[in-house]
Parts: structure tokens; C-alpha cells; sequence
């Protein structure tokens, strides 16, 4: 896609940055742990992603506005380098009509718990109170489909592999002895495809049966959005 060149782009910069730090930015410190509170503006669910008709593939419900939680471990392996290991879990829903019972609402929506690992380093106008920091790395995510009608749930048959690539930039701030205040932005571009089928073939709506498809269906996800992040860190040393 091609959000995925940017990213690239970017990380060649972080690549051939000119580490230029000294051991007062780190406050003398070596391990942070944090955890964040994200706002992600878009993302989309395609229903039918594997459709021979390209009008049909191309169709997606928006699942914008998306908060999750976040717990992240920094580690200072060298003077320019900084390793984090991120875990989140987002999951966002929405009511929509279902082309095969119109006259029931169904609920659409996803889970994922991104693990991604990072390399950062701080920009060379960090103070000792600022700390401006740049990164890049990338992700593995694990997800699943929401896809509920009444009391009829998609059960996961299989999950593909889902993997992508991150970009980040922020700023900690130092309010107190070891503890920060993170403000940080994220780019990032994962998607991933799941196949499913309802628990039930049938549904009961206001006194009524309706019957469901046993088929197996598949959905793929999409999170394109910028992420924005608040956190609280915990700055110490090992």
C-alpha cells in the first residue's frame, strides 16, 4: 500500500541519522516502563475483500475514532540506541444493517492486540526536562472478527499472518524525579483477513426466525490512521 513507502522512507532517515547524544539526555537512567492511553482517527472493515467483483471488494464500513491501551518497556542497549517492546489491545465495534437480514442490526467489529518491538534514539535539542525521540520498527498483530446478530456470534476458523511496519515520533516530559509524561504520534498501516462462520444458522428477532448462511465468510481489517498518545512512564535504572 501506499502508506508503506513513506514509512520506508522514514526509517531510512532514522537509519542514517547522525547519532549525536550524550549520557545526560537518559538522566542516567536505562530502563523506562510506561503505559499510554490512544486515540487512532481511522480504520476499515471490508466485508467482502476476496469478492471476483471490484466494486464489492473495494467496499469497506468506517471504524473511526478508536481508543486502546498500551504498556511499553524501553531499554537503553548503547548510547544511541533504545529498544521498546509495546503490547496494546484496541477493539472497536459499530451498528450496521446486514444485506442478508435487513431488518436486523448487526454488530461489526474487530480486536487486535499489536505487539511491536521499536528502535529509538533522542533528537540532539533534547534538554534535561524534553525529550524529543524518534523511532521505527515493526509489528506483529494478532486479531479477531466481530460479527454478532442477536445472540449468533462469528466463531474464528482461520487467522492469517498479520505484520507491519511503524514510524513514531514524540516528546517525554520530565514532571517528576523518574516519572514522565509521554506525548507521542505513531504512523502505521496493518491489516489483516479472518475467516469466520456464525455459531448459530438461525436467529430469533422480536418473535421471528431468520435463517443465516453456514458458510464461511472472511473480513479484513484495516487501521490506517495516525495514532495519538498519552502516557505515564516510569524512568529507572538497571
Amino acid at each position: 500500500m501506499e502508506n508503506r513507502f513513506f514509512y520506508l522512507s522514514i526509517l531510512s532517515i532514522l537509519i542514517i541519522f547522525p547519532f549525536t547524544f550524550s549520557s545526560a539526555q537518559y538522566n542516567g537512567n536505562n530502563t523506562c516502563i510506561s503505559v499510554n492511553y490512544s486515540y487512532t482517527n481511522t480504520s476499515k472493515l471490508f466485508l467482502n475483500p476476496n469478492s471476483p467483483d471490484e466494486i464489492l471488494r473495494a467496499q469497506s464500513l468506517p471504524l473511526d475514532d478508536i481508543f486502546s491501551y498500551s504498556a511499553e518497556l524501553r531499554y537503553r542497549v548503547s548510547e544511541p540506541f533504545i529498544l521498546g517492546l509495546r503490547i496494546e489491545y484496541i477493539k472497536k465495534t459499530i451498528t450496521h444493517k446486514d444485506d442478508q437480514i435487513p431488518v436486523i442490526d448487526v454488530t461489526f467489529g474487530y480486536r487486535l492486540i499489536p505487539v511491536e518491538l521499536s528502535v529509538y534514539y533522542f533528537l540532539p535539542f533534547s534538554t534535561e526536562n524534553f525529550k524529543f525521540f524518534m523511532g521505527g520498527g515493526i509489528g506483529v498483530y494478532f486479531g479477531d472478527n466481530i460479527k454478532d446478530i442477536g445472540d449468533v456470534h462469528s466463531i474464528e476458523m482461520e487467522r492469517k499472518f498479520a505484520y507491519g511496519i511503524q514510524v513514531e515520533v514524540g516528546m517525554d516530559y520530565m514532571i517528576w524525579k523518574n516519572f514522565s509524561a509521554r506525548f507521542q504520534m505513531r504512523f502505521r498501516d496493518p491489516e489483516f483477513e479472518i475467516e469466520s462462520k456464525y455459531s448459530s444458522d438461525t436467529v430469533n428477532y422480536n418473535g421471528k426466525t431468520y435463517f443465516l448462511s453456514n458458510s464461511p465468510f472472511i473480513t479484513k481489517t484495516n487501521i490506517d490512521g495516525i495514532t495519538f498518545t498519552l502516557g505515564i512512564a516510569y524512568n529507572f535504572n538497571i
